[in-house]
């Protein structure tokens, strides 16, 4: 695509930016078409200091013909539905007529391959990934390390690319705050493109295809009307999927982003929806699951069903069409919606009960977790004392903190649960007994292991450990009367996660989340742009609109990236990692360097045979200092460092044996900062790219408006490599927690030291771990009836952790005592597991 628009444009002697003057005022029909409004487009254009900037276009209509000459993605079509109904009106069938928008998919493949910065992002070939160099460890992670591409590979001729066709529909509300306006939209991607890019809206790796009609269907009787807006949904389906037929089974020549052409085959293999739209989409019923035969009420036992098959769906499905099936084993035994003609049974080489995928968000974050073991445990607990429980957490950089507690919230987010999720074992740790302990932690495992970016063969196996243990502990619920059965569909749900991984590769490239985020900007703006009456026209219009301005600048950033590949010179500046608002320190290297002359320091990157993974660590301070000059005796009275005049002592005479010091007192000043970054090494199963934590130690701030509170103090704990002989990279040994009170800068006449340090008060060590809680146990270490204090490099801090206060079951909290939190992140948690 794009080097087709470089010929045109190079051949009628036109500039990267045509129609448009130059890249100034490119920016500013970006900045007016995305973000206001088309009246006010006209009203800007019409001030007299619009006047004077000289455009190419002198209101809303010239701009929007400009726009409409860019290069823009799939065309839009209208198709009629006529729908007869069985309701009577004078003696003829009432009638409704609807409208189906719908896109090619062909094409909408044809632009996805078409975007030359998906180039390196991209892949043709199933692969088998390994975890270790023997070649005996699977690993699975993007789609094309499953093993559905390699059984689907066999099916095609030689030669032939499979183009996994990745389908997801939601319905959802436009209007806010008056009117009931929906639109149903349908999504699709393409697993040769990499999960990462997929699952950001901004990359556009997601196209939409359709707005499925919807409508009450009032030209039928009432008890025939939800049947007959399934059906409805199949037809527009099969209408929207149909040059998907021909086009897996032949094949069709696509230009790929590394401008080759390849003979691609789009298959459908997976769908991306809810619970009930699993079951439209499978024609079963919503007390059944859409993946297997299991009975109605065997869904709350860790059982093996046979899976649903599409071929013997069809055959049910045909022999009820011609009564050749009974009524009572059609729905009672098999579960099946009287669907004849699903949109599934025409196109080749798909299983749609196999690409039925999980949904963490709605089975997991809210089904299992908020919907039932939160409100289960709420039921032993009590309202108040979980509440007081949430009130009394210790903070975290980023951790919400439900400072009224949860009970009288009514709005819930997929954000909001998942933050419950990080601290909620260690909220009712002491106040259950230990059977419920092991059920949620069980559950919070299978939750954080779905989470993972990649998986294992040994990663799955302790997933399906936490499952089996969520079972054997499950029927406390019962004997504590907060429960009567588990016959509930999403718990059921979990059965097929592994599986699901081994096939596609990991759950988090099929989120539900991706779609809830699309609809924002392909959806609600869109109605927000129109003027409310026939509005889906109009939306169309927009979506265009906005898509060509994508392509557009997808297309300048390519021909800026071209010019640098022509001219190597120019692209030296790319090379610059100056950080522009902090210093980038090193770690994990002894090298005296210069303080003004810091850098990021990178390890050896440890690379096996199969997988690549970076082994970076690092930290970075504020480029400005918080409190420059500040006294010892302000830090002991404001940061609570009792010790810190003879910690500092030690620290000193530690590292610069044989100088003379004149002894240190409480007068001496030290810049102190805020905080203390971390640059943390990527974990095998949750990503290779870099991680930030803060470490905070920032003592009471005053507020510079009086109407509101002072900044409470923030003192946050971390993991100390205290063992460099112990110390491996891979679980806690050799580590230690600390409390992190100071982060400061030795002052240059006490020696010359390359990095920040901290002044850190110590937890006992890693030692006492709780089995039921499975994570370590914490006390204050102490001397001499003080804190036991130390001065520790920055190059020692691994990350940042967190610690919750143990609650008695009086609810009363044990300053002293406290659980290291393994569910705060996925880096954490997968670290204690280890």
């Amino acid at each position: 695509m794009f080097h087709g628009i470089r010929a045109e444009q190079e051949a009628l002697g036109l500039d990267p930016w045509a129609p448009f003057a130059d890249e100034e005022e490119w920016a500013l029909v970006k900045w007016l078409i995305s973000r206001v409004g088309q009246t006010a487009i006209d009203e800007f254009l019409k001030l007299p200091i619009a006047q004077h900037m000289r455009t190419s276009f002198t209101s809303k209509y010239t701009l929007m013909k400009s726009v409409d000459k860019l290069p823009h993605g799939t065309e839009w079509k209208l198709k009629r539905i006529n729908v007869e109904g069985n309701l009577l009106r004078n003696g003829q069938c009432e009638r409704e007529e609807l409208e189906l928008w719908l896109r090619n998919p062909v094409d909408c493949i044809r632009e996805l391959m078409a975007n030359a910065e998906f180039n390196g992002v991209v892949s043709y070939t199933p692969e088998r990934v390994f975890a270790d160099v023997e070649g005996k460890v699977r690993q699975f992670d993007e789609m094309w390390t499953g093993d559905w591409w390699w059984e689907m590979q066999g099916r095609l001729p030689e030669g032939a690319t499979v183009a996994p066709v990745i389908l997801a529909s939601d319905k959802t509300s436009l209007s806010q705050f008056r009117g009931d306006q929906e639109v149903w939209p349908v999504y699709l991607t393409l697993g040769n493109i990499s999960k990462d890019i997929r699952r950001q809206p901004s990359k556009h790796a997601s196209i939409l295809i359709a707005y499925l009609p919807i409508s009450k269907l009032e030209c039928f009787s009432r008890d025939t009307r939800s049947l007959e807006r399934y059906r409805l949904f199949h037809y527009c389906m099969t209408q929207l999927l149909e040059p998907l037929v021909s086009a897996g089974k032949d094949g069709v020549d696509v230009i790929c982003p590394d401008s080759r052409v390849r003979r691609m085959h789009p298959i459908l293999a997976a769908y991306v929806a809810d619970f009930p739209e699993q079951c439209l989409v499978s024609c079963c019923m919503e007390n059944r699951c859409p993946k297997c035969v299991v009975g109605r009420n065997d869904r709350g036992d860790m059982r093996r069903s046979a899976p649903r098959e599409r071929d013997s769906i069809m055959e049910y499905l045909r022999q009820h069409s011609q009564g050749e099936l009974s009524i009572e084993r059609f729905e009672g035994e098999l579960g099946l919606q009287a669907i004849y003609k699903p949109f599934w049974a025409t196109l080749p080489h798909n299983d749609i009960f196999l690409g039925m995928t999980p949904d963490i968000l709605h089975q997991l974050h809210k089904g299992v977790f908020k919907d039932h073991l939160v409100n289960w445990c709420t039921d032993i607990i009590g309202e108040e004392a979980l509440d007081t429980h949430f009130k009394l957490m210790t903070s975290y950089a980023g951790l919400h903190h439900f400072h009224k507690g949860i009970s009288k919230r009514k709005q819930w987010t997929g954000a909001d649960y998942r933050e419950l999720q990080r601290v909620f074992l260690g909220v009712i740790a002491g106040a259950v007994e230990n059977r419920v302990i092991s059920a949620v932690r069980a559950v919070l495992d299978f939750i954080y292991y779905a989470q993972y970016q990649s998986h294992t063969e040994n990663s799955l196996a302790r997933m399906q450990a936490a499952l089996a243990s969520f079972h054997a502990n499950k029927n406390v619920f019962i004997e504590l009367e907060v429960r009567e059965h588990f016959n509930i569909p999403k718990i059921h749900s979990m059965v097929h996660y592994i599986d699901s991984i081994r096939l596609f590769g990991s759950a988090d490239g099929f989120n539900t989340e991706l779609p809830e985020c699309l609809h924002i900007d392909l959806a609600k703006r869109a109605y927000r742009a129109s003027n409310c009456r026939d509005y889906v026209i109009q939306m169309t219009t927009w979506l265009r609109r906005q898509e060509s301005l994508s392509i557009k600048d997808a297309y300048l950033h390519w021909w800026a990236s071209q010019r640098l590949i022509d001219k190597p010179s120019d692209s030296a500046a790319a090379l610059d990692l100056v950080e522009q608002d902090s210093d980038i320190s090193k770690s994990d290297s002894d090298d005296d360097i210069p303080d003004h002359s810091r850098q990021l320091h990178i390890m050896p990157r440890q690379i096996h045979r199969f997988t690549m993974l970076s082994a970076t660590r690092g930290y970075f301070v504020p480029k400005i200092c918080s409190f420059p000059n500040i006294p010892i005796q302000r830090l002991i009275e404001n940061h609570g460092t009792s010790q810190f005049v003879p910690a500092l002592q030690a620290f000193v005479n530690e590292h610069f044996p044989g100088q003379l010091h004149r002894q240190l007192n409480a007068q001496d000043r030290v810049d102190v900062f805020k905080y203390l970054s971390v640059l943390s090494p990527a974990r095998p199963h949750i990503t290779n790219s870099k991680c930030f934590f803060k470490i905070r130690a920032s003592p009471v701030v005053a507020s510079r408006d009086p109407r509101k509170l002072p900044a409470p103090a923030r003192f946050d704990t971390a993991l100390f490599i205290e063992n460099r002989e112990l110390y491996t990279a891979k679980g806690i040994s050799g580590l230690r927690v600390g409390e992190v009170k100071v982060v400061f800068n030795l002052p240059s006449r006490l020696g010359k030291f390359s990095h920040p340090l901290l002044y850190v008060h110590w937890f006992r060590p890693l030692q006492t771990f709780d089995d039921n809680l499975q994570t370590f146990r914490l006390a204050r270490s102490s001397r001499q009836h003080g804190p036991h204090a130390a001065i520790v490099p920055a190059t020692e801090v691994i990350r940042v952790c967190h610690v919750i206060p143990r609650f008695s079951r009086q609810h009363v909290v044990d300053e002293e005592q406290f659980y290291l939190n393994k569910y705060i992140d996925l880096d954490l948690f997968e670290r204690l597991v280890l």
